[in-house]
């Protein structure tokens, strides 16, 4: 009986001796995988932390933009910040050729109220916007929007100041003036501007509503700067007509065909190749100008005045009946 209780004892031990290195090889399996679990998930935690998953690229001036110059991309960079303006950009390719308003210093976040926006972007180099009166019957029955292509038709009106002994002035002249310009506004209404169906339903819903409301008066027109001198003129001394035309016909008059009126501005006698070249741009043109003479066809140049030595031969006309001769 004895033996028999000491070999349960015995039994008893081992058993407690294989449990308690069970015991003590799971522990530290257990531990080891815990801080490995941990070791793993630190970086996330890291990188979640406050001030780090809330961050956001915004675009900045590497170096400094000029106002009225176009911005290259390598002018910008990237920066990541806690706090990204309403108006910023967050990629490069959003600004690159953009115009700034004002001198951007290095480093100045960009935004949308520093850039030009608008119709200003729209007038291509060497055009100038120039609003004229429309109304029902010169706006084509109010059936141009912003987009098309009209041609500009003068009506000059009797004017006897130009010249007296001319009856032909006397009586009202209409003519084309300026061909195919581009309207880039027409009342209320501007150009479209590139946006998702959905939106683009509703903007031209509400241009229509504004129509409705409103008559349009004016209308925003691209005119080329040596041209700008006509249409003012015109709209000065007669009344203007815009006729609508399809946006892909290209007929155009030719101007070297008629003779050019005088300038009220005349050039230096004495210019070189250069200048006389020069003289032909867009701009100067505009300078010199055109009077209400020249817009109206008539003094095509001015007089030339011979100089005081110049001593001219007597002149003897002889009139016979309905003919004069000249001796």
């Amino acid at each position: 009986m004895q033996k028999i209780t000491r070999i349960a004892a015995w039994l008893l031990v081992a058993v407690a001796l294989v449990l308690a290195v069970l015991a003590f090889a799971l522990g530290r399996r257990a531990a080891h995988t815990h801080a490995s679990t941990q070791a793993q998930s630190a970086p996330a935690r890291a990188g979640n932390a406050p001030g780090q998953a809330n961050l956001a690229h915004i675009v900045i001036a590497a170096r400094t933009l000029p106002a009225g110059q176009r911005i290259a991309a390598s002018a910008l960079r990237t920066v990541a910040t806690g706090h990204a303006p309403a108006d910023s950009y967050t990629s490069v390719d959003a600004v690159a050729g953009d115009v700034p308003l004002v001198d951007i210093a290095p480093g100045s976040v960009i935004t949308a109220a520093l850039l030009a926006h608008g119709m200003a972007t729209e007038i291509r180099p060497g055009e100038r916007a120039l609003a004229v009166p429309v109304d029902e019957v010169s706006g084509a029955g109010n059936r141009i929007v912003p987009g098309d292509y009209v041609d500009v038709f003068l009506t000059l009106k009797p004017a006897p100041s130009y010249d007296s002994h001319n009856q032909e002035m006397k009586q009202p002249q209409t003519r084309l003036l300026l061909s195919r310009l581009r309207v880039l506004a027409y009342g209320t209404r501007d150009l479209p501007s590139p946006r998702t169906a959905g939106q683009a339903s509703g903007d031209k819903k509400a241009a229509a509503a504004a129509a409705t409301r409103q008559p349009p008066h004016t209308a925003v027109l691209a005119v080329p700067v040596d041209e700008v001198d006509r249409l003012l003129l015109g709209l000065q001394d007669g009344k203007l007509d815009l006729a609508l035309r399809n946006p892909v016909d290209n007929g155009e008059p030719d101007p070297s065909l008629f003779p050019r009126p005088r300038a009220v501005l005349p050039s230096r006698v004495r210019l070189t190749a250069t200048q006389r070249q020069v003289l032909g741009t867009p701009e100067n043109q505009a300078y010199a100008g055109i009077d209400g003479m020249g817009l109206a066809g008539q003094a095509l140049a001015r007089p030339v005045v011979a100089h005081p030595s110049v001593r001219r031969a007597p002149r003897i006309e002889i009139i016979r009946g309905t003919q004069a001769h000249s001796l």
